[in-house]
């Protein structure tokens, strides 16, 4: 079970230390012209071989260290080895001997008035273009490149220095990443990976009328996918507090789907080798628990700088939202943490930074060998070999192709899918009306260990559920107006949607198919519907969860409207972004408060079931805590929830420490064993629980 913990919203003070490789500096000063003290960092571009025999010190060192000023400085750049020649960029391109002669120190000031370079930039997207209509914050990136007298060269060292701009006040409790990378890589018209570019004017000479489709269906250098569409960019990350988080050159891609279209697009960054290092070790996201609960996330292979996907421009918090809700549940979810982004100097607007999914997630989460971790992509092998797709459709098929009543068949299909991940996952698409899901065959993952290992929980090759990319849910063009509509009939009335074409003979797997089969079976039935009133009376408890929610634009709220105010849409941008942003987060919450009212009553109708009951456990000295079913809930306060009488419910009290459990005391229902920390609670109306700790 992923029991990692809820979504961090600030980012915590972290340490100042530099990642092994990046280039080493001097301390900030301490007077007013520094606002912050943090360490300049380098990239870790690999040189060449008679170069890498130089000491680590024969780099280009800055004598002043990434951060935030308050006021203008001279940036002076040296290198230990004599008669070295450096050469210098500004504008996030790679230096080389042709790029400018450090003569002398480098004058940095408050680049805001500067004019907008890539903002300006046009051919982005099929949509709207939208250019800002102001100026938009600015920094100095200054890349460094030192040429030995053999004509070897070193390491490419960068840094990021904002001059005159208050790092608390303007992007409070969140860090800052800067991306340097050339120009050419985005904006190339054959090979930039930000533009349409020549995919884009050959996709509509393929077909005329595709220029009739809409924006977020066309396709443009941006749509490619693959390491060919894949460009190096340094990343370095500053910290909410000014401190230097890391710096280390990468690969970057576009991310998404229809949101690559999008002006501010969500890009994916890579670490690999041949840019230096194979890993970020860096605790990216703070707190960040594994998924099997043994210490924090220390190491990413990659990570995304997400949009918000379909949410990119209205809430932009459905999907860490609803992560950090259901983060107890039987699934795989990701971590996040907001942040704001610079590229190559310039805004580039509200990022949250998120956990990719991979074999080397599994194993930095679970500690299985990733050369063992399956990794299912709708109906896709991602990550694994290409005959691993073998065990999904054995799975597949045998569920679907048997009676699941029968529980000669139930316990077999029980050995190869994780059954609570399964009823997990299916109850929280529902719950969110989630209308881009496994039910219409996309936005779905599973994973698995190839050979089975005793070793760790997760390795008994079962297949188990992975959470990702919900923001198409929760009435997101409807101001959340759909929370009382039934998601679930549909699923059942439209039937099973697998087929074998044939002329090739190729079968299609049709994933809710194995919803379909798995609820012939009363168990699973069972397993499911409880699983959904758990998930609406504890995960989604609507004061709780609306509490989440505007604890969240708190943080949001700061940063989004000058997102908006960057990127567009102009129907947003030449309004109150501000306005705009917290209506968005109102129907947000409307969804919220009326699906929990409402979503007892269309189960009830779905499927029959007899009386619901109004289940109270009281926390008469606010300690300990219960699990109810598979959900743990505090004591800190009453608990309120909706069950049905057709089946028991679990519960089991949780002792603070140093305290022991004593007995339950109940009203209105019947318990397997008062004593007992763990009993079954059989009921025909409304009753009440307390557990009596001692």
């Amino acid at each position: 079970m992923n029991i990692k913990k809820r979504i961090i919203i600030c980012t915590a003070i972290l340490t100042a230390s530099l990642l092994t490789g990046c280039a080493g500096s001097q301390t900030a000063d301490s007077s007013d012209t520094a606002e912050t003290t943090a360490a300049a960092v380098s990239d870790n571009s690999t040189p060449s071989e008679s170069s890498a025999e130089a000491s680590e010190q024969s780099g280009v060192v800055f004598s002043q260290p990434s951060g935030f000023y308050k006021k203008v400085i001279e940036l002076e750049l040296s290198c230990s080895v004599p008669d070295a020649k450096i050469y210098y960029t500004t504008d996030g391109s790679t230096p080389d001997e042709t790029s400018e002669l450090y003569t002398g120190a480098i004058h940095l000031e408050d680049r805001s008035s500067a004019e907008n370079v890539i903002s300006a930039a046009t051919g982005i997207t099929a949509g709207e273009e939208y250019i800002p209509r102001k100026k938009v914050d600015k920094g100095n990136v200054i890349r460094a490149v030192a040429v030995y007298p053999d004509g070897t060269s070193s390491p490419v060292s960068s840094a990021t220095y904002f001059i005159g701009i208050n790092l608390l006040n303007k992007y409070g409790s969140v860090p800052v990443i800067s991306l340097m990378t050339d120009n050419e890589n985005l904006f190339n018209y054959e090979t930039g990976i930000y533009v349409k570019g020549k995919t884009y004017d050959d996709w509509i000479n393929a077909d005329p009328n595709n220029k009739h489709l809409e924006a977020w269906q066309a396709e443009g250098n941006y749509s490619n996918s693959g390491k060919e569409w894949e460009r190096p960019v340094s990343v370095e990350l500053i910290n909410s507090d000014g401190s230097a988080g890391f710096c280390q050159d990468m690969g970057m891609r576009i991310m998404g789907a229809a949101s690559r279209n999008a002006t501010q697009k969500s890009l994916k960054l890579t670490a690999r080798e041949e840019y230096g290092k194979k890993a970020v070790e860096y605790e990216l996201i703070p707190d960040n628990l594994r998924s099997d609960g043994t210490g924090n996330v220390t190491k990413y292979k990659s990570f995304v700088l997400r949009n918000g996907g379909n949410d990119c421009d209205y809430a932009k918090v459905r999907d860490p939202l609803f992560h950090s809700l259901i983060a107890d549940r039987a699934l795989e979810t990701q971590q996040f943490t907001p942040c704001v982004a610079f590229l190559n100097g310039e805004y580039w607007g509200m990022y949250t930074i998120v956990e990719d999914y991979s074999d080397n997630y599994f194993e930095n989460n679970y500690g299985v060998d990733n050369k063992n971790v399956i990794l299912l992509k709708r109906g896709e092998i991602e990550d694994g070999e290409e005959s691993d797709i073998e065990y999904y459709n054995e799975m597949f098929d045998f569920i679907t192709e048997n009676n699941m009543a029968l529980p000669e068949n139930y316990e077999k299909a029980a050995e190869m899918l994780d059954l609570q991940s399964y009823a997990d996952y299916c109850a929280f698409n529902l719950y969110i009306y989630n209308e881009d899901s496994i039910f219409k065959d996309n936005n779905w993952r599973m994973w698995r260990v190839r050979e089975t290992d005793a070793s760790v929980p997760v390795g008994d090759g079962k297949w188990r559920m992975i959470v990702y990319d919900t923001d198409y849910s929760a009435g997101i063009y409807e101001d959340g107006g759909n929370y009382s509509r039934d998601n679930i009939s549909e699923v059942f009335s439209s039937g099973y949607g697998s087929y074998t074409d044939e002329e090739t003979g190729e079968k299609y797997r049709c994933p809710k198919d194995i919803f379909i089969s798995l609820c012939q079976n009363e168990e699973f039935l069972e397993m499911f519907i409880t699983s959904m009133c758990d998930i609406r009376n504890i995960n989604f408890n609507s004061n709780d969860a609306i509490e989440e929610l505007w604890s969240l634009y708190g943080v949001y709220g700061e940063l989004v409207p000058d997102t908006f105010n960057r990127f567009g849409p102009s129907w947003i941008a030449r309004g109150d972004t501000e306005r705009y942003y917290e209506q968005k987060i109102a129907g947000l919450a409307n969804f919220i408060d009326g699906r929990y009212i409402k979503m007892p009553g269309i189960m009830q109708k779905v499927f029959g079931l007899g009386d619901m009951a109004k289940m109270t456990v009281l926390s008469s000295d606010k300690t300990g805590a219960v699990r109810i079913n598979n959900s743990v809930t505090s004591l800190d306060k009453d608990f309120n929830g909706t069950y049905f009488t057709d089946y028991t419910v679990t519960v089991t009290a949780i002792p603070d420490e140093g305290r022991t459990f004593k007995e339950w005391k109940s009203t209105g229902c019947a318990l397997s064993d008062s004593t007992s920390p763990t009993a079954e609670v059989t009921f025909t109306g409304d009753f009440s629980l307390e557990a009596v700790f001692e």
